[in-house]
């Protein structure tokens, strides 16, 4: 189960969720997709489980940030995003 990232920021996206950022930083080789499922590591050790709903498209940035389905208030700065399982 790799570490992606640690949020740096989390956007609100009416009608879609949050965007948590910097994003994943792909290595040559890793592939991920909607439906992957990720573990949330908060800041005071609780752990949430959900899913990439979408992969934003950003120009210039080697991050692509993601959008998950859960309330700006669950993920804080600080959460650690895991990769829990990729989607088949």
């Amino acid at each position: 189960m790799p570490l992606l990232f640690t949020v740096e920021d989390v956007f609100t996206i009416h009608h879609r969720g949050i965007i948590l950022v910097p994003g994943i930083i792909p290595a040559v080789s890793e592939r991920f997709r909607v439906g992957d499922a990720l573990r949330l590591r908060r800041p005071d050790g609780s752990e949430v489980e959900t899913r990439i709903d979408s992969i934003e498209l950003t120009s210039g940035k080697a991050a692509f940030p993601i959008v998950v389905r859960l309330a700006k208030s669950e993920v804080p700065i600080g959460t650690e995003v895991w990769l829990a399982k990729a989607a088949e």
